[in-house]
């Protein structure tokens, strides 16, 4: 294990998948809608604007982070950017990462963090794991 100074932090993004797949859904959403109001000669149906909204998530998410990893707290946020759990610790020895989650040993009680690997950026993971 590396030693960890405490003026190290790692903000971990989500991978782009989600966001990909969001883009995808909403762009196809809308020239279906877009392709049908043509054919059939009926105003835009109100599912278009879904559509358009997930396109417009889709863009959003793209650059949202999933983790900020501090000296002596976690912070995981939503895909939506707002801040979905804190956790605090005494230092980076009681944090520990396998190939699957983040546990972070508060006093005897090992806590799973919510974090899955597969939402995170690749990149981003390993560098987490070499941290701890």
């Amino acid at each position: 294990m590396q030693p960890v100074d405490s003026s190290q932090r790692l903000m971990a993004y989500y991978n782009k998948i989600p966001s990909t797949l969001l883009l995808a859904g909403g762009i196809a959403g809308t020239a279906y809608y877009l392709w049908s109001a043509t054919q059939i000669g009926n105003s835009l149906s109100p599912l278009t604007g879904l559509a358009v909204g997930f396109f417009g998530l889709g863009c959003y998410c793209l650059q949202r982070p999933y983790f900020l990893l501090e000296s002596q707290r976690l912070t995981v946020y939503n895909l939506l950017g707002m801040e979905k759990k804190r956790y605090t610790f005494e230092s980076w020895d009681v944090v520990k990462a396998d190939s699957r989650r983040i546990y972070i040993d508060d006093n005897g009680i090992t806590k799973k963090v919510p974090v899955t690997p597969w939402l995170v950026k690749g990149d981003d993971w390993a560098v987490m794991r070499s941290l701890l």
